[in-house]
């Protein structure tokens, strides 16, 4: 999920940055890279370097030990950062990596135009099929999910925060399986998301992008029907919190939905191309799926009950949906953050406990009841502790320092059962 450093593949190069154009004395040059259709580097320019990072987020946590670095095609290839030995084969290099040292620096110095450096693999340390994908680490900690919503895997929000958004209107936008990386903002291929939910028999939730057209949605759900394990059932859902104005989605549907003259109020209008756009996908997918399948999701704002009701109300939204979705976070409000920095652990804990849950729990019986009305489940499809310092509190030590013994306090996990219990 968002902001995640957990290591799902095993080839650590699926996860690595972008291509960054560079020289020997400098690390960015702002130089265009001449890349193939799948993201490989096809030539250098004189003096041009082309560098990536794996594991660089600062003190991230990855395994030591041998990684195999497996290679098509002619060229140099050179490593720093985490690496402090190198042994080297056609093909093949084998890299003694130290975490404490930083990530892994990947940089291409020479590459043969005739036959490039490509189809670039960093296995990382242990005994494993040639042909498996996902760390077993990944998939341990995973199985007992009863579905994996891949928000992020499909890149639903596009890059950054406020986001800039998915980019994908044609089928031919997706990634592909036999792109360099899947990370850098255009997402996972739906075949490994499939993969993924086969390989350890969990229901698969899917966002589609909010600018795919009928013929993107109509294929994506015909590669699902194909590949995914018949026992499985789908959940689908149109983008991510279309209600949110940080995110580029929400914008689109104010546009569309002011366009088509769905509404004069703008806030209105975004809603009613939600609940629009929501039913056409989920048509779609019905057409392909068989219904004891499929999982229509329409998610909600979790602070507005009100707002359930006024999606389902929308033209036949009801008709095509079979449980709303919100994300009943729990944190502290932006304004109550001078008064509780100054509280011990255990005291913002009992805070969140007898005056934030209550609340939030509060809000949530109220899109129960609509649910209810209309003979709708109701699912979460994000939530959990959101203690965030916010605004001129987001660097402060104390407050921050709060937050992080409340995590690690075996009260949080008391907080969770109550919580759960109540949902």
């Amino acid at each position: 999920d968002e902001g995640s450093t957990e290591f799902a593949f095993l080839d650590a190069f699926k996860s690595s940055r972008p291509w960054i154009s560079g020289s020997a004395t400098v690390w960015n040059d702002g130089r265009a890279l001449d890349l193939d259709a799948d993201g490989w580097v096809r030539s250098l320019q004189p003096d041009q370097v082309a560098r990536t990072v794996m594991f660089g987020a600062a003190g991230m946590n990855y395994p030591a030990g041998s990684y195999e670095v497996l290679f098509d095609g002619e060229g140099t290839i050179g490593y720093c950062g985490g690496v402090t030995s190198v042994e080297r084969s056609p093909g093949r290099h084998l890299l003694q990596v130290d975490p404490s040292r930083g990530g892994i620096l990947l940089c291409i110095t020479r590459t043969d135009p005739a036959n490039p450096v490509r189809n670039l693999r960093v296995r990382m340390p242990g005994d494993f099929a040639a042909d498996e994908i996902f760390h077993p680490t990944f998939l341990d900690r995973i199985r007992t999910y009863g579905a994996i919503r891949f928000m992020d895997w499909t890149a639903i929000n596009g890059l950054g925060y406020p986001a800039s958004g998915n980019p994908q209107r044609h089928w031919e936008d997706r990634p592909r399986a036999t792109e360099a990386r899947w990370s850098g903002g255009r997402g996972v291929p739906v075949e490994i998301m499939v993969g993924l939910a086969n390989r350890v028999g969990i229901d698969p939730w899917f966002c589609m992008p909010h600018r795919a057209d009928d013929d993107y949605v109509r294929r994506f759900a015909e590669q699902v029907r194909d590949t995914l394990d018949p026992g499985l059932r789908v959940y689908v859902e149109y983008s991510n919190e279309v209600w949110n104005p940080a995110y580029a989605q929400a914008r689109h549907a104010r546009t569309e939905g002011l366009a088509l003259g769905l509404a004069a109020d703008p806030f209105l209008a975004q809603m009613r191309f939600h609940a629009r756009r929501s039913r056409e996908v989920f048509a779609i997918w019905e057409e392909v799926i068989p219904a004891h399948r499929l999982v229509r999701v329409l998610a909600s704002s979790a602070a507005d009950p009100a707002l359930s009701e006024t999606l389902l109300q929308s033209g036949d939204t009801a008709a095509h949906v079979d449980a709303l979705a919100i994300a009943p976070f729990l944190g502290i409000a932006a304004a109550d953050q001078e008064r509780v920095r100054e509280l011990g652990a255990a005291a913002l804990l009992e805070e969140l406990e007898t005056r934030v849950l209550p609340g939030v729990m509060d809000l949530a019986r109220g899109h129960a009841a609509v649910a209810e009305t209309y003979g709708k489940g109701l699912l979460a499809y994000a939530g959990g502790q959101n203690l965030v310092a916010q605004g001129s509190f987001a660097t402060d030590a104390t407050l921050n320092a709060l937050y992080d013994a409340a995590n690690r306090d075996p009260g949080m996990g008391a907080l969770y059962s109550s919580w759960l219990a109540e949902w």
